[in-house]
């Protein structure tokens, strides 16, 4: 695992997350694994190659030897197969960054909780439900199947959101559940958050892009993220912003369709 991949960028704001818990200075940490003082904040940054044994001695100094045997995972490519759409959406003369390379196992929702607290930014794209930091407590844990409901960090006024209309449209026995998330996001977005609905995204799932420290990942499916460093799939939302119509409030009009008649009077 001589990794020189995008994803390196998610794994040193992972073991960043892990050195401060362990509350050590990245300089007691290097003295620690007796490497240069700066090897530690240019691992956390993204900025040099990650080896397993780094890993792994990283790992053990901050007490979390279990972490090291999903970053080694999430270092390796999916196999380039017909059904991972994570390949088939990336572009084969950009590789390695193309590469898809994932994390399937147990805790990945909460390392990618890990990566997003690291960003300066991060552009969500979402076609299918609200995305996790915005939320109702009500609206997360219907979601949730019966996953534990983790706690994400707020939007910041950088971060951007795009909704498929159908996400908001979308309540059935549930409308005071959806007008309450509704009214919450509509609470965000007058403080500044950027929320955009736009109808009729294409069928793409999920995609956030991380802006951390040494770069950008392309992240797919928050619970068991598949990250890229590609900008195809990036691509995605850039051409949803372009695209996004500033005519109807398609967020009034969802709460509208979810609100009782008789509490519009």
């Amino acid at each position: 695992m001589d990794l020189d991949h995008p994803v390196r960028h998610v794994i040193g704001a992972i073991l960043r997350a892990r050195r401060e818990e362990a509350m050590l200075t990245p300089a007691q940490a290097a003295a620690l694994l007796r490497v240069p003082a700066d090897r530690i904040t240019q691992i956390e940054t993204g900025r040099c190659h990650i080896t397993e044994p780094d890993v792994r001695t990283i790992c053990t100094l901050y007490r979390v030897p279990d972490e090291a045997k999903a970053l080694r995972r999430m270092a390796e490519a999916a196999p380039p197969t017909d059904g991972n759409r994570a390949v088939q959406h990336g572009r084969p003369d950009d590789e390695p960054a193309s590469a898809a390379r994932y994390d399937h196992t147990e805790g990945s929702t909460a390392r990618f909780i890990t990566a997003v607290k690291q960003t300066s930014r991060v552009r969500w794209l979402s076609p299918v439900l609200i995305p996790p930091p915005l939320q109702t407590p009500d609206y997360a844990r219907a979601v949730a199947h019966p996953a534990p409901v983790l706690k994400w960090p707020e939007l910041r006024p950088d971060d951007v959101v795009v909704l498929d209309a159908r996400v908001v449209r979308r309540g059935g026995d549930t409308a005071r559940l959806m007008a309450d998330q509704i009214r919450h996001l509509l609470d965000l977005r007058r403080g500044g958050a950027q929320i955009h609905v736009v109808p009729g995204l294409p069928p793409v799932g999920e995609i956030a892009e991380l802006t951390l420290p040494g770069g950008i990942v392309v992240a797919r499916n928050h619970a068991l993220p598949t990250y890229q460093g590609t900008g195809a799939l990036a691509a995605h939302i850039d051409r949803a912003l372009a695209g996004n119509d500033p005519g109807p409030d398609l967020l009034g009009q969802a709460l509208t369709q979810h609100t009782p008649a008789r509490k519009r009077r």
